[in-house]
């Protein structure tokens, strides 16, 4: 297995911070967005079309940039520490930091169409299998699966369209852009399901899963399965939360609030 390559590059910048209304704290001028992401302790990262991923801290300053040689199926980056990329291409990742890589290869016997993957833990992956429709988890280190569960397809009426998955809270989740996101167990058997059309990305804070919607954010209680909404502008590309902040990502910039 040829490794990925990985280019990181430390930026320290002085950018001025704005003091305005509405708690905003400053606004970071950027271009050619291909996807944004938050890692646990808060900091941003986002993907360009040119398959760089830029990190900034939460006060909008710039960390480092991260270069990879083609454009990553799926980016996580988890804790900020120790990351998890995936290439559907060459159905290879790797859980990577700094000057370290553990990478992993999903051979043919795994899984016939691997199109997703994702961290299960810090060592295992999980893998969306296009070829029969499942959920199956991966132990590289073991070289074998560990849990593994066949997708209801009677619940599509049309062929289902899965855009992104990731772990939280011992659960797993799936986005299929045509019905909704889907919720599945530590063993991989489905039991939930959140309805709805062209849900462009989801993500998470606390015990809550949030998506949007049209113009606003729905929260959705993992425990005890209430929901609540707030309004965002319909013009960004993405809002993004945290315990601490809240990101609002737009075509020619992001703006960042205290949240």
């Amino acid at each position: 297995m040829t490794p990925v390559k990985l280019f990181i590059s430390l930026a320290i910048v002085c950018s001025p911070l704005l003091t305005l209304a509405q708690k905003r704290i400053t606004v970071i001028d950027i271009k050619d967005i291909a996807n944004a992401y938050v890692d646990r302790p808060g900091d941003l990262y986002i993907l360009h079309t040119d398959n760089k991923v830029s990190k900034f801290d939460t006060l909008g300053m710039p960390v480092a940039d991260m270069g990879f040689e083609r454009k990553p199926t799926i980016f996580d980056p988890r804790d900020g520490a120790r990351m998890f990329i995936y290439f559907a291409d060459v159905k290879q990742g790797s859980f990577f930091s700094v000057g370290t890589s553990q990478g992993f290869f999903i051979y043919d016997y795994f899984a016939m169409e691997p199109m997703l993957a994702t961290s299960a833990g810090d060592n295992q992956v999980w893998i969306l299998d296009k070829g029969d429709l499942s959920v199956k988890k991966l132990d590289p280190k073991a070289s074998k699966i560990v849990a593994e569960a066949t997708i209801d397809k009677t619940q599509f009426q049309t062929d289902p369209d899965f855009t992104a998955v990731r772990e939280y809270q011992n659960f797993l989740f799936v986005l299929d852009k045509n019905t909704g996101i889907l919720i599945f167990n530590g063993i991989g058997k489905q039991i939930k399901k959140i309805e709805g059309k062209d849900i462009p990305y989801f993500n998470f804070l606390g015990e809550e899963l949030y998506y949007k919607k049209n113009d606003k954010l729905i929260f959705y209680d993992l425990f005890d399965g209430t929901t609540r909404e707030e309004s965002i502008d319909s013009k960004c590309l993405y809002t993004l939360l945290t315990d601490a902040r809240k990101y609002v990502v737009y075509a020619d910039r992001i703006e960042v609030f205290v949240n």
